[in-house]
């Protein structure tokens, strides 16, 4: 079963991408966590070639490291989501740092939501920090802003930071597998069917440099990027259409647990049982 009181930080990396992978590490053994809770950090390689796992402690078995076939971060990311066994769960980037109190922050709110997204600091190549230009005041979400915002190329909040209901997560299918901004798709589709929060206080540094995968013009091909883009709109567009709604779960008592024994189907229409169709509305 899943296990309540666990956060399953995810992480997605590749050979090349993974000098911060340490950095990362130290700033999740520092963060501090609500009484009775732990985390357990999934890493997962796209690819096999096993030189990220070189970066991380052997002896730390809150540590589930995976490798395979290479696909991408989205598909990446989903392939670490099959490891994990908490109930809520945390996307973290092998190139950025958690903030202190991050995490505790991330488990207090989806005590009240099926998932929340945070500010965060830009870390800049000389060290400096900025903070993110847009954000939103912190607390409930408008049911529509995010989706709003993406529609109209100015999303407030950096995707990465999203944290969420294990079984949402699943019920909506993982990440979205798509070229780049499956953060981005994902968050709306969350958004589409269930109340979610901002916490106004930074949860990380989000690390610029010239080896990031966004800073690579190939990247922004005008057609590919229309096409994610498009991909993550309808998707969140269709949810709202069907009337999906999200049936909130305790994280602390493990009420309505998913079974992670189970293959990823089974995990997944596990996950479906607690999004309804034709609920009323939460908006």
């Amino acid at each position: 079963m899943a296990t309540p009181r666990l956060i399953s930080v995810v992480t997605p990396v590749f050979n090349g991408g993974h000098h911060y992978l340490r950095e990362a590490y130290e700033s999740l053994c520092a963060q501090e966590m609500p009484d009775g809770w732990a985390w357990e950090w999934c890493v997962q390689e796209d690819g096999s070639t096993g030189v990220p796992m070189r970066e991380l402690p052997a002896d730390d078995t809150r540590i589930r490291f995976g490798s395979g076939l290479a696909g991408r971060a989205a598909v990446t990311r989903n392939m670490a989501l099959a490891q994990a066994e908490g109930i809520v769960v945390r996307n973290l980037d092998a190139d950025d740092l958690f903030l202190p109190g991050a995490l505790k922050r991330d488990i207090e709110t989806l005590r009240r939501v099926a998932w929340c997204v945070s500010a965060a600091l830009d870390l800049l190549p000389g060290g400096e920090t900025a903070p993110g230009p847009y954000d939103p005041p912190g607390g409930p979400v408008d049911s529509e802003r995010f989706y709003r915002e993406q529609e109209e190329d100015r999303l407030s909040v950096q995707a990465t930071t999203f944290a969420v209901h294990t079984e949402l997560i699943w019920a909506l299918g993982g990440w979205t597998a798509i070229t780049g901004a499956e953060t981005v798709s994902t968050l709306l589709a969350a958004e589409a069917v269930t109340p979610g929060e901002f916490i106004a206080e930074p949860s990380v540094l989000y690390r610029k440099h010239s080896g990031q995968t966004t800073a690579d013009d190939n990247y922004w091909n005008p057609q590919e990027e229309a096409a994610r883009k498009k991909f993550g709109l309808m998707r969140a567009k269709s949810l709202r259409a069907g009337e999906y709604r999200y049936d909130l779960e305790d994280i602390d008592n493990g009420d309505g647990e998913v079974d992670a024994s189970l293959p990823v189907e089974g995990r997944q229409a596990q996950g479906m049982s607690r999004l309804i169709r034709g609920k009323e509305g939460w908006a």
